[in-house]
């Protein structure tokens, strides 16, 4: 119950590693406020009187000012914030818009940003030794095809999270980063043909694709107060993958 009496934030909180992470939260005591641009799944109904249904999509310049407005009237004040929301558009580099490159700006860094302004605001006002975690990708530190967009977000995000968590450290707030690798979420569903998850188990050391609550695990890590010392570092959750030079089926002799 490290979460007894807190109050936490998860954005993209309707599926994947963001419902994993509301769920954790959940579990271990937390009063969630779960946001997401719908709510299709329903929760436990044990967990009703300390679940907060959000519906917001984070890239709207709107979203912060109501988000805050909420927590100030319905919690006085946050102690976690997990930015998890994200959006991924697959498209060459020769073939992406101004649209798809706006799109996922808005939502994996402009959003991150201004929500996490806002609910910081909160803390600095409410003298809360805060704690924000940032979900990055495997992808900032390794090529991805096909995914410049996403790819030049995540480097962002973990860049950007290193100038927050400085700012924010003499407020008693951390800011810190997950980096999962492969992990099986309704947004990687489409582009995990059987080819490619054969390929992701050849090259990862240990040879699994996350579920999302292994990176929930990670995230409640740095949300808790086992923590305290640790900002503006980025945690690696994915089996290996980053670090691994090897050939994967081949060994030099």
């Amino acid at each position: 119950m490290r979460f007894s009496d807190k109050v936490a934030v998860v954005t993209g909180a309707d599926s994947g590693i963001g419902r994993a992470t509301a769920t954790r939260l959940l579990t271990e005591g937390a009063t969630v406020f779960a946001v997401d641009v719908r709510h299709t799944d329903p929760w436990p109904e044990a967990v009703a009187e300390r679940l907060h249904t959000v519906e917001l999509d984070v890239a709207d310049p709107a979203a912060p000012e109501r988000l805050s407005a909420r927590l100030r009237a319905e919690a006085g004040r946050v102690d976690v914030l997990a930015n998890v929301a994200g959006v991924l558009h697959i498209a060459p580099f020769l073939e992406v818009t101004r649209e798809d490159w706006d799109r996922v700006l808005a939502v994996n860094l402009a959003g991150v940003f201004f929500l996490s302004q806002a609910v910081a605001h909160i803390m600095v006002g409410t003298r809360t030794p805060g704690r924000i975690v940032n979900v990055s990708s495997v992808h900032a530190v390794v090529s991805e095809p096909n995914a410049a967009p996403y790819t030049a977000t995540k480097g962002g995000l973990e860049a950007m999270s290193r100038t927050m968590a400085s700012e924010l450290a003499p407020h008693g707030i951390t800011v810190n980063c997950v980096r999962p690798g492969a992990t099986r979420t309704g947004m990687s569903a489409p582009i995990y043909t059987p080819q490619i998850v054969r390929a992701l188990e050849a090259k990862i050391p240990l040879g699994k694709i996350a579920p999302p609550e292994w990176v929930a695990a990670a995230i409640c890590y740095l949300a808790s107060d086992e923590a305290c010392y640790t900002t503006g570092a980025c945690l690696d959750v994915d089996g290996g993958y980053a670090m691994d030079g090897s050939l994967p089926g081949t060994a030099y002799s």
